[in-house]
Parts: C-alpha cells; structure tokens; sequence
C-alpha cells in the first residue's frame, strides 16, 4: 500500500462540507442501528450537503457526481499518520472491488463528539497481488504465520496473543508484586520467579505460623502448605494474627486458607490437620498405625517441599520434621519464642557421601562430616545445648516478639533462597564483609526485647546431635519408621545412640517468669492514637490490643488498594476502595470484640504543602481536630506515610506533653524511638502569657530534655511528594521490616507506660543496667537487616529543632493555628524562626560540609 496524501479534514473540506458532515457524523452516532459500524461510506454531493451510507451503497452512488469517502474508526491521534485499520480496509476494497486508488475518512472524536481538525482525508494506492482472484490464495498479511515460523510452510494460523496480562486476576497479582519489582529497580534484582514458583511448608498455624505465612506472601511465594493439629480458641485472636471471632472452635488449617486467599487470591495454599509425632511420647499399640501414616505424610510433604519452616509450639515435635530434612537435603528454617527473646536459624545441609562404595550403601554407612560442597556442616536446632534448652513459649511471649522474630525468619529465607550456593551458604557473622547484595547470612539470630540486643551465632554439626548426626541419620536411612518408632516408644533410645548423657537436661534449662507483672488495669485505660493504618498502623494496632489497650483512635485519609492487603496485615480483598480509616475497625473487633476502636478519615495538615485561600478553613479545621485529638489521648504514635506529616503531631505531642513513638522504615532499616517529654516552665513564669515565653530548657522534673523526630535535622520538613516521580514516591522497603519495627514500637510503649517517671523517663542504651522488671527503656532503637545490626542511641533536645524547641513552642502556644498555616505556607519560616538559615550559612561559609548517615530514603512507611 502506497500513501499518496494526507489532509486534516478540516483542510480539506469547505466549510459548508465540514458543517454538513459534522451534523451527519451525529445523526449517524445517534442511530441505535448503526454505532456499531466501524467502517461507512461518507457521501458529499455537489450542494456541500453530507450523508452517512454503508459500505453496500458504494455501486449505487457511482456516476452521481458525488465525493466518495471511505471512512472508518480511527482511534490513533498523530496527524501525520492514519491508524493501523486502514491499511487491511484498502486491501479489502482493493480486492473485493478492484479500486486501485482509495480515498478514505479516518474518523476521530474528542470527548465523544466528531472532531474534524483530528480527523484525515488522504487517498492510497494498492496493487493486489498476483494470484489473489484464487480460492486458494494466502496473502502476506501480517498477523498470520506459518504452522512453524521461518520455515516458510504454506499452511497458515492467526498470530496469537497471550492476554492473560489483561485479566483483573492477573493486574491485581502484579500490583500485589510492585514493591518486590521497585526492590528490582532501585536496590536488588529479586527473583520474582524463584519466589512464586518454591513450595514451602509450615509446620505450625498458631502464633508464629500466621505471621510467617502472611510475609511470606509479601515476598511474592504463592506455593504454601500448612500443618497443624490445632484449632482457633478465644485467646488466639489477639495472638494470631490471621483468626477473626468466627474461626474459633474451627481448626486452624481450614480457617487459615480462606484468610491467605482473601489477602492474595493468587496464592495456592493447602491446610493438613495432622499431629507431628515426637520422640519421648510412646504410642499404645492401638495408635502406632496412625502414627505411622503420620510419619509417612510427613515424609511426603517434606519431600515435595522445597523449604520448611518449624513453627510448632514443643521442642520434641520439631525432630522427626529435622530428621527428614536432614536426610532430604531441604532448607529448614526455625523459629523458637521464649518469654522475652527469641531464636531464628537456618539447618545446615544434610552430609555428602565418601566414595569408593556403591551408591545406596553410601548414602548409608559412608557419610562424611562435610556436605556436598566439602564445607563443614553448619548445625540444626538439636546441636546446640543452648538452643535445646530453650523454652518455646507462644503464649507467653511477650507481644511484639512474634513479629521481631518472624521478620527476622522470613527475611532469612529469602536471603537464603538468593544466595548462590543455597542450602550450603556457609554462615556469616557480626562485622563480615560480604558481596550479597541482600546483606550477611547468619546461621543463627538471638535477641532479647528487654535488652535490646541482637547477635549472630555460629555453630556447626555435632557428631552426637540427636537429629542431624551422621548415626542418626544413617540409622534412618537404613531403618526407616521402625527406626523413629523406636525413638518414639523409648525415651532413652536416641541417647544411647549417640553417646550422649542425657537429652532434655530439664533441671538445667534457664527459665524466666512465666509472666511479668503488668498494670492489666492502666493499660486498658490507656487511650492510644494511631496517626496512620497502613503497613505499620495494622501491626501496631494488633499488637498493641495483645498487649491489653482496649482504646483506640484510628486516624488515615487513605483507601485500601490491591497492592495493600498482602503488606498490609488487617485487610482483606472486601476492603478494595474503602477508607483504611473505616475498614481497619471491622477487623480489629473481629479480633477483640471488647476493644472501643474509632476511625477518623483525616488528611494531617504538612509544612511545604501551601493551600489556597479556598483550602485554609478546610486545612484550619483539620489543624484544630487533630489537636483535639492529641489533647484527648495519652498516647500518640506516629505511623504516617511522609516525614513532613509528622511535625504537627510533634509539636501538638511536645506541647501537651503526650508519651509520643514514631516507628519509620528505610528500604532494609527502621527506627522507632519515643519523643521526650515537653519543656517545664521557668519559675519565672508567673502568669500564662509569661509562661509563654519562659519555657525552661529541661522538663518537669528538672531532667533534660530527650529529642523528637527532628531534632537531628538541619533542614525543615518539606514537601517530599509533589516533585517526585511515582517510583520515588513509593518507598521500597523489605517485607518483613514493617513488623520487626512495629513489635519494637508496641514494646518501647509499655516498658514506657510501666516505668514510674513515664513520659519523662530517662533514655538507656545497650550494655547498662536496669532496675525495671520490664528491663532497658531507651530512647531510640535502629536496626539495620542487612548488617542485622541493633542500636540503642540517645539524643537530646536540640535548640534548633524544627518541631521541639523551645522558640517553636513559644510561638505555637502564642499564636495557634495562625502560627501553624505561616509554616505550612512558608517553607523557609521553620529554618529562620529556629535559626537553621544562619546555622547553614555559618556551615557554607565555614566550609563544613554536612554528611547525612540516614538511608538514602527518608525514613517512611508505606
């Protein structure tokens, strides 16, 4: 096909023609007959009246002296070229009637009216091909191949097109998959693939099994199977995070599955309600056939596995599960709650096989004390003396260390599973470099909320470890059941096997309180706000009615989306489109039905955000409602999404002398530390307004002053949205990050609310001690989960500080809501009315250059 011309129509046309034709393209539209029609013939007689005929009526309009348009629907919109249609049009008007030279119409519309100065008129020329008159004749047309393409077969199909993308199933699976894609882009090519295609098994539904099974769809796996003999109590509901009212007396495994698909209906998730059986638990002789079809499921679904995770709530029921995946070679991955501290560590590989020997016999009796890669073994949970004394306690852990501890699981498993040596990656410690993109890979992590501290632990296979030694595991290789059902029936069985003295040792297990004492009463009194119910407000929320709150105030001006509910722990896919503020009440009575939950819509007021004259009552009245909501509450943490929607909470908290915790993520780091208590008043003061502007440089009790937010900036908040491309604008970090820092948060808050000088507590860091039963008070918590460092840090008030000091609060409780709209307004009036603007100048003029530490993102939650 040749293009011989090339016209807006309104060129082309008188403007007689072009009224006429205008006024028959929308009686032409109008018509329930013909809208469907895409492709016409436009008929324009010698008087510059236009009408709108079909194809068919092309003949009869011959030798009238009229102008023939072909016309049709063109949806492109450059006028330089028509759209692709036109081009298999002319070659059916070329072919059917034998026109060599075709003019046509390329119809256009704007806003569902004609448009003439879009739409073309051109003419084209098409010769057609030699033969084309045949029946049997197979043009070259595009869109049409051979059976075998590039092999020039005659035979000929429709191209086909895979639209699978443009299934809403499809499109909300990938929105679901965004931040691991973001990850991709801007810091660490995840294997999206790698992830949705491993088959993972959960041993346990309970505490720890909900949390790790939601992060690990966050992670993008979407294989799951699930074990659990179990079934959903009362109790359960503030602890596990996945049951709702109705699930109780159901089990666990049937009420876990429509709760995993509600959050990511792409998920393929299996619930078996089976007991694991353990060693030390002898079975009557009417039981060992059903604990032996137990073993064998668990052998399979070990088998078909490709990771399993030991989330059960008794030491001895993690055995059998570690046996087979040290014989099968499988990453296991374990999980253990204590009271106060916790245990996450990866199984070492199953042992290589010495040659020399054919291959069964091997695999039994010539087992090497290295794996297969000739490094040395790193040890299961049954190695270590310490570890298997630990006490697992879900129940009695104190809340908040589930989700430290299952971020910290889930994160090592997907490190693991991007390592290149895999199962066999040797383990890494505190203060190694290493060239894995995702950071260092422990064997194991030990921390402990009361003393903030985390640390990595290395250890390798022990000869005589009742699960993973080379005489247990060629004991089972060569027995089989009859060998796990002796260890069943007789206690002292594996001991004997492996040389050891004694197995459980329970005299000499270290052993905490089973509980620590709590003002229950104080802490369902308290009244607690949540600026934010995204991806940190859903976990603090949660955590904190476990931790007894009863009282809550949701604030958020957001909706839930798609790409929220595998992130974001409370939603499910019946929320798409409603408030956050609204929806997040639903499921937190569907947890605890006794807590007063309310949910405000309310966009919080920013500085560098400036509105208009028409915006400024509505932004006044926000201003205003959101300090009565401060005044009304005893606790305020903030959740939101941007660093600049925090200063006015900050300044309402600092001058009311709310408790205040921030919790904010980086991309793999998070802080969550607790603003300190407002200034006192200068004896000085003897009146309000002297009260004003003598505020004392220490608080009421004579201490000084811990920091907030912004005490270390040396810039005011700014709009951090407006002049940032969407990718920027939504912060990646890891999956997992989120409720590490919201059970860090949710503990800072009542070790604070139980400790006798509260709000003004001085800050503790790592190392020293503390009198307070509930153990360190700090002021300031970073974690980084590359490095899996934990630092305890301690700042104080600084008299620059944009949200703090003294001269932002004078001026605050002097001018109110006037004060407020000059900085939203004004984005310099912080930094002059602080003196940051003479700071940066004396800096610049200094030569000083100014190194910020932080992450390369703003600490924010997304």
């Amino acid at each position: 096909m040749t293009l011989l011309s090339l016209q807006c129509a309104s060129e082309v046309l008188s403007k007689e023609e072009s009224a006429s034709l205008y006024g028959a393209l929308q009686e032409w539209r109008a018509s329930s007959e013909t809208t469907v029609v895409p492709f016409f013939l436009v008929s324009i007689s010698p008087d510059s009246s236009a009408s709108i005929r079909r194809l068919k009526d092309w003949k009869g309009c011959q030798g009238n002296n009229q102008k023939l348009l072909f016309g049709f629907y063109d949806h492109g919109c450059r006028l330089d070229y028509p759209g692709w249609a036109l081009r298999n049009y002319i070659t059916f008007l070329s072919i059917r009637w034998k026109i060599e030279k075709v003019q046509f119409f390329c119809y256009r519309e704007y806003r569902g009216q004609p448009d003439l100065e879009q739409s073309l008129i051109g003419e084209a020329s098409f010769s057609p091909p030699h033969g084309c008159d045949d029946p049997d004749h197979v043009p070259d047309a595009i869109g049409w191949e051979g059976e075998k393409p590039g092999m020039g077969t005659k035979k000929m199909k429709p191209k086909e097109i895979d639209l699978q993308s443009m299934n809403p199933a499809s499109q909300d699976e990938e929105k679901q998959l965004m931040h691991l894609k973001l990850m991709g882009w801007r810091h660490f090519p995840v294997n999206i693939e790698k992830l949705s295609c491993v088959r993972v098994l959960l041993l346990g539904a309970g505490t720890l099994g909900c949390e790790v099974a939601r992060l690990l769809m966050t992670w993008g796996v979407r294989k799951l199977t699930v074990v659990d003999n179990g079934s959903v109590a009362t109790s359960d509901l503030v602890k596990q995070s996945l049951y709702t009212e109705k699930d109780c007396g159901v089990p666990r495994v049937t009420a876990l599955v429509p709760h995993l698909k509600e959050r990511c209906p792409a998920v393929e998730v299996e619930g078996i309600q089976m007991e694991i059986p353990g060693p030390g638990h002898p079975v009557s002789p009417s039981k060992i056939a059903s604990v032996l079809d137990d073993c064998k499921h668990l052998q399979a679904l070990v088998a078909a596995n490709d990771v399993v995770f030991l989330l059960t709530d008794t030491w001895e029921s993690r055995w059998l599960p570690t046996l087979i995946c040290a014989s099968e070679n499988k990453i296991a991955i374990t999980t253990v709650l204590g009271n106060d501290s916790y245990l996450v560590m990866r199984h070492g590989a199953s042992p290589g096989t010495s040659g020399g020997m054919d291959e069964v016999t091997s695999q039994i009796d010539n087992l090497s004390t290295e794996d297969a890669l000739s490094h040395q073994r790193l040890g299961c949970c049954f190695c270590n003396d310490d570890a298997s004394l630990f006490n697992p306690n879900p129940n009695g852990a104190l809340p908040g260390l589930t989700s430290v501890a299952s971020g910290k699981a889930v994160e090592l498993f997907a490190r693991m599973l991007h390592h290149p040596n895999g199962i066999h990656a040797p383990g890494d410690i505190a203060g190694m470099e290493t060239e894995h993109q995702l950071g260092l890979l422990p064997h194991q992590l030990r921390g402990s909320l009361p003393n903030c501290v985390l640390s990595m632990e290395l250890g390798n296979s022990l000869g005589n470890c009742t699960a993973c030694s080379m005489a247990v595991l060629s004991e089972y290789r060569k027995r089989g059941l009859d060998f796990v059902m002796q260890a069943i029936n007789y206690p002292t069985y594996l001991k004997d096997l492996t040389g050891i003295s004694d197995l459980k040792r329970p005299d000499a297990c270290p052993k905490m309180p089973a509980s620590i004492s709590v003002n229950s009463d104080k802490i369902s009194d308290v009244r607690c706000l949540l600026l934010g119910a995204g991806t940190l407000g859903c976990d603090v929320a949660r955590i904190l009615m476990d931790c007894g709150v009863r009282k809550l105030t949701v604030v958020d001006s957001g909706h839930v989306v798609v790409s929220n509910l595998a992130r974001q722990s409370l939603y499910t896919s019946d929320d798409r489109g409603a408030p956050k503020a609204t929806a997040i009440l639903r499921h937190l009575a569907e947890r605890c039905p006794s807590v007063d939950a309310q949910g405000i819509q309310m966009e919080i007021p920013m500085p560098g955000h400036p509105v208009s004259p028409s915006e400024a009552a509505g932004v006044v009245q926000d201003c205003k409602q959101l300090k009565e909501l401060v005044a009304s509450h005893d606790a305020i943490f903030l959740l939101t999404d941007t660093r600049e929607s925090r200063w006015l909470p900050t300044v309402l908290c600092a001058s009311e002398n709310k408790i205040a915790i921030t919790a904010a993520l980086g991309y793999d780091s998070y802080l969550v530390m607790r603003h300190g208590a407002g200034p006192g008043i200068s004896c000085e003061a003897s009146n309000v307004l002297a009260a004003m502007d003598k505020l004392c440089t220490k608080d009421a009790l004579g201490r000084q002053r811990l920091g907030c937010y912004f005490c270390n900036d040396v810039v005011a908040p700014v709009d951090s949205v407006s002049n940032r491309t969407l990718d920027q604008q939504c912060t990646v970090t890891r999956p997992g990050l989120a409720s590490i820092a919201s059970g860090r948060a949710a503990d800072l808050f009542t070790r604070m609310l139980h400790h006798p000088d509260g709000i003004h507590a001085p800050g503790e860091i790592s190392g020293a001690s503390s009198g307070h039963p509930l153990g360190l008070l700090p002021h300031q918590i970073r974690g980084s989960l590359s490095q899996y460092n934990l630092l305890t840090l301690l700042g104080y008030s600084s008299s620059n500080c944009t949200a703090c000091s003294n001269v932002v609060l004078s001026e605050h409780r002097r001018r109110g809501m006037d004060f407020v709209m000059q900085v939203i307004n004004e984005p310099t009036y912080l930094e002059d009315l602080t003196g940051l603007t003479d700071l940066m100048k004396s800096a610049a003029y200094s030569e000083v250059e100014w190194v910020d530490e932080t992450d390369e993102e703003d600490f924010v939650e997304i």
